[in-house]
């Protein structure tokens, strides 16, 4: 699991995800949530189809625009 904790006022958390029909390739659920809310988080999956699960949490970062991470 990767932490955002803050981007432009929202929280994003990115978990990676085996990816359907692959053994060996990783795609990731983002969740972005703006901070200090109680409401429910927004779910994205990113496909990426990467190799390991820190690549797969990494792509979805830049992907979303967290990518200083």
């Amino acid at each position: 699991m990767l932490v955002v904790p803050d981007y432009r006022g929202f929280r994003l958390q990115i978990d990676a995800v085996a990816a359907d029909g692959a053994d060996d390739r990783w795609n990731a659920d983002v969740r972005i949530r703006r901070n200090l809310s109680k409401a429910k988080p927004h779910v994205e999956r990113v496909t990426c189809t990467k190799l390991t699960p820190e690549h797969a949490e990494r792509r979805a970062a830049i992907w979303r625009g967290g990518g200083s991470t």
